[in-house]
């Protein structure tokens, strides 16, 4: 039984302490990761994390050059991923493969989820926030929501798809979860250390960087974190730095 993590304490630190270290993250496109939590998952990685991804649709859009294909750009965007996580130093991605733009919120995808966390057992989930107000991706809500819906109840329930047993799978629930991309940041996480890795996994996403560089892709992330900084907050936080919800699983 693992013992309950103390939500006064460091999120990142009680489950590392308490549990074990092992990371899930789960987004709707190759370069969601990167874009959210780039700098956190080079951190956690550093910080000896084994760090597992799951994107759920193909990325078979986004592009604005006439003579690609769907299945060109996917198979593109897919090379682009590794080449990312490999900087990161995390784990290679899993593709789901659904058409981007059609993520459903169902029991389809919610199963192949399910399956997921019962195969790798993280016990940290880093995911969208597929509850906040106005969410402009409907893949990004889609898969945000699906995966807390995966995670509570139906992972740690062994009556949610039984057959997994027959797989080998048996019930987890993952002790906690950070949701990003959320208007409630509650905890922030310093990347200035790893801003570097950060950006260089982003620009491994070559067919989506356009003609972006380093600096800009600098200068861009620092206008958005001033951009969303809490009124009268922004010096007690750090200043290059990653933000989530925080979510406690409590067992």
């Amino acid at each position: 039984m693992i013992e309950a993590l103390d939500p006064s304490e460091d999120l990142i630190s009680e489950v590392a302490t308490k549990a074990s270290k092992r990371a899930l993250c789960i987004f709707a496109h190759p370069d969601d990761l990167e874009f959210t939590c780039g700098g956190s998952v080079a951190k956690l990685a550093l910080d000896g994390w084994s760090i597992d991804i799951v994107i759920t649709t193909s990325g078979n859009k986004g592009t604005k050059d006439p003579s690609v294909t769907g299945q060109q750009l996917a198979g593109e965007r897919e090379q682009e991923s590794r080449a990312a996580a490999f900087i990161l130093k995390a784990n290679e991605p899993k593709f789901l493969g659904f058409p981007d733009g059609m993520l459903h919120a169902n029991d389809e995808l919610r199963e192949i989820l399910v399956r997921e966390v019962r195969r790798l057992r993280p016990e940290l989930v880093i995911t969208w926030d597929g509850f906040r107000p106005g969410f402009n991706h409907r893949d990004h809500r889609v898969t945000g929501i699906s995966t807390y819906d995966a995670i509570y109840p139906a992972a740690d329930d062994h009556l949610f798809y039984p057959d997994h047993k027959d797989e080998g799978l048996q019930p987890h629930r993952p002790s906690a979860m950070l949701l990003a991309g959320t208007d409630e940041p509650d905890y922030h996480i310093d990347i200035e250390p790893f801003m570097d890795i950060k950006i260089n996994a982003l620009l491994a996403h070559v067919s989506q960087m356009g003609d972006r560089d380093a600096e800009g892709l600098r200068r861009m992330y620092q206008d958005r974190i001033q951009a969303s900084a809490p009124d009268g907050d922004s010096a007690n936080l750090p200043k290059l730095r990653e933000s989530f919800k925080k979510v406690i699983l409590r067992r």
